[in-house]
């Protein structure tokens, strides 16, 4: 392997553990949203392509400090959710 194709590697499981980190905070944000149950149903509602657009937009995968969601957060964070029992 090239040291730039092991760079690669390395950034994308560096990446990876940060979202992995980082679904709690989601989660836990979800549970204090005041909106939470609105928020669920227009998710299980959605087509699967925009569900992890209405995480973005509620909130949930914006990291505190940040200022734009992170879609790779979005996605986890609904696979953390269990919406699809």
């Amino acid at each position: 392997m090239t040291s730039s194709g092991s760079n690669k590697m390395a950034m994308s499981m560096a990446h990876d553990d940060v979202i992995a980190a980082l679904v709690p905070v989601c989660v836990d944000q979800s549970n204090k949203d005041l909106n939470r149950q609105a928020t669920l149903t227009k998710i299980t509602d959605a087509s699967s392509y925009k569900r992890r657009d209405i995480v973005m937009e509620s909130g949930w995968a914006t990291v505190p400090g940040a200022e734009k969601p992170d879609r790779d957060l979005a996605q986890a964070c609904l696979i953390a959710l269990k919406l699809d029992k």
